[in-house]
């Protein structure tokens, strides 16, 4: 405890101070010594200084204080004063917090100038500007730098810059958004995308290769099977060729009649119940060019009238089999049309999407009908849609093979075909359509237990459901030939197939379309008999195709055999043989 009623001692103030000797010199001053380097100048702080701990101790003098003064008013730390006037315009003192906030905060790169590091304006002169390059820079920085630097290059990728390739950017806020990731993962993603489809096409050709070789081993069976039965029962066939003679009946020419005197007939065509046989031909007046039928009465056989319908050739036409008078017609004039023969006037046109080749009715349905196009592709049409087409089967793997023939296959559950459909020929082989519940549901299946080559002929047998397909020389086989076969299927997904039964071989030219015919033998309702033409005789076949046996050859006057067609007049069955330019008349004769 402090005594406060202690008094101090008192001053002698008379004592005085010893005496100051001003004769003693200081000590000399070393001039060569050097100072220490000054690392760093501690700032000067005045309210130490002023403190009252300093109370009694030495002051500084008054140049020293000043100085100190203007250095603690600056507010560094006594080196950013310093600096020259030169490097002030690239160096602030913002750029050392700019550093050592770099890695705290990112954002700002894409903010601030590369050079000074100090944030871009959009007006002024630090406003935003690019090179050619495309870096981006303040505008007064980047004409300073290539104004110092005489090789003028960019200050990030040494790309060579020229003060003049300065443009000025305007935009308020620039942001690039930082899109590494997802590009590289979109670009792993098409990556994989292309790995996917590549392994789906190797899954496809290999699913392709397997079905063709299964096909191949099944048509190798068959073919077999066929040559074991022919071994096994050729002297059966020879008894039943005896016992079914050229006796039993033939075909006699009742007449002929000229269609065409310029050529240009294609095909047949027979109404039964109104008694009329249709030719297709060129029409015979100048002055109204085209092409449609003529009409030929099968009771005196004599020609009634021609009916024009088409501006191009007519290649396939077909009476409707609902007995209605209604003749289905197609031709190169990318054109569909149904033609009453009773006002032989056309009811209606339908447009097609290519030239067509062939038509068929549907015999379950009186509305739909079916077109085969140049290209490959199957139009399926409805009588009550006047607009276009109901769908278009396009064709199977991609092949355009014009099609050149079509038989429509009546639903038939008793049958080996347990599924109704479409069967299509083209020139590059045969196609079953397997029609579903709706009328534009197809499932396509390919026939590879035929022949070789381009099919120019289909016929198909409503009663015993066979089919005969006609094929043109290929390379393996110098001769056409005319293969009688039947379908074999459920149908659904369970597949459909065809079985070779017997095949009759043609001549060695095949060059015309010409048309083949399978129909059930005069008299009888289990036997069939197949009639097609031969080019390099100029005569026509008649096969018994149960016995495979050739019942006579007929003439036509030394031109080729166009198409054929038996038809039945007052109970008597004739046989319709069309050339280019005639259409010959034969009867069936019993001996």
């Amino acid at each position: 405890p402090i005594n406060m009623t202690q008094q101090a001692p008192p001053i002698n103030m008379t004592q005085q101070a010893p005496p100051i000797n001003m004769t003693q010199q200081a000590p000399p001053i070393n001039m060569t010594q050097q100072a220490p380097p000054i690392s760093r100048i501690t700032p000067f702080n005045m309210a130490q200084w002023a403190s009252p701990s300093r109370v009694g101790q030495p002051r500084l003098p008054n140049l020293a204080q000043a100085a100190l003064e203007r250095l603690a008013v600056k507010g560094g730390d006594g080196v950013s004063g310093m600096n020259d006037s030169s490097s002030a315009d690239f160096k602030s003192p913002k750029k050392r917090k700019i550093n050592e906030d770099k890695d705290g905060d990112c954002d700002n790169e894409g903010q601030i100038c590369s050079i000074c590091f100090e944030p871009w304006t959009n007006s002024g002169s630090h406003r935003i500007a690019s090179l050619r390059c495309g870096h981006l820079f303040g505008y007064n920085c980047i004409e300073k730098w290539l104004k110092k630097q005489p090789s003028g290059k960019c200050p990030q990728c040494n790309f060579k810059a020229r003060r003049k390739e300065i443009r000025v950017i305007y935009a308020k806020h620039v942001s690039a958004v930082d899109t590494t990731d997802r590009d590289r993962a979109l670009k792993e993603l098409e990556a994989e995308k292309t790995l996917r489809i590549s392994a789906q096409k190797a899954e496809a050709q290999a699913i392709l290769q397997y079905q063709l070789a299964k096909a191949e081993g099944e048509r190798l069976k068959v073919q077999l099977d066929l040559m074991r039965q022919d071994s096994g029962s050729k002297q059966t066939e020879a008894a039943l060729q005896r016992s079914f003679s050229v006796r039993d009946g033939r075909y006699v020419l009742v007449r002929s009649l000229n269609v065409s005197q310029t050529g240009g007939s294609r095909v047949l065509a027979h109404n039964p119940l109104a008694g009329v046989l249709v030719a297709s031909k060129p029409s015979s007046n100048h002055l109204v060019p085209g092409y449609g039928v003529l009409k030929l009465s099968t009771l005196d056989l004599h020609c009634s009238e021609y009916v024009s319908i088409h501006s191009a050739v007519l290649r396939d036409m077909s009476f409707s089999p609902h007995d209605n008078g209604i003749l289905l017609s197609v031709g190169m004039d990318k054109a569909a049309k149904l033609t009453s023969m009773h006002s032989n006037i056309t009811v209606q046109s339908y447009t097609t999407l290519a030239p067509a080749w062939a038509c068929a009715w549907n015999q379950d349905s009186d509305h739909y009908f079916y077109c085969g196009l140049q290209n490959g592709t199957v139009q399926v049409f409805d009588t009550r849609n006047t607009t276009g087409s109901v769908v278009d089967l396009q064709s199977l793997g991609g092949m355009s093979y014009p099609v050149t023939s079509l038989a429509y296959v009546p639903l038939c559950r008793a049958s080996t075909l347990s599924c109704g459909g479409l069967l299509m020929g083209t020139l590059g082989g045969c196609v079953f359509w397997e029609k579903g519940q709706a009328e534009d549901r197809f499932t396509p299946y390919a026939l590879h237990g035929l022949p070789e080559g381009a099919c120019t002929s289909l016929s198909f047998d409503t009663v015993t459901r066979h089919c005969l397909a006609s094929h043109r020389p290929s390379k393996s086989s110098p001769h056409s030939k005319h293969t009688l076969f039947q379908l074999i299927g459920t149908g659904g997904g369970g597949g459909v197939s065809c079985q070779a039964l017997h095949q009759f071989v043609g001549g060695t030219s095949h060059k015309l379309l010409s048309r083949s015919r399978l129909y059930q033998r005069p008299g009888s309702d289990d036997r069939l008999m197949v009639a097609f033409g031969d080019e390099a005789t100029n005569t026509t076949h008649i096969w018994d195709a149960t016995t495979q046996y050739r019942l006579q050859n007929l003439q036509a006057d030394n031109q080729p055999t166009l198409d054929v067609l038996p038809y039945a007049s007052s109970g008597v069955d004739h046989l319709a043989v069309l050339t280019e330019s005639k259409v010959f008349i034969h009867q069936w004769q019993w001996s």
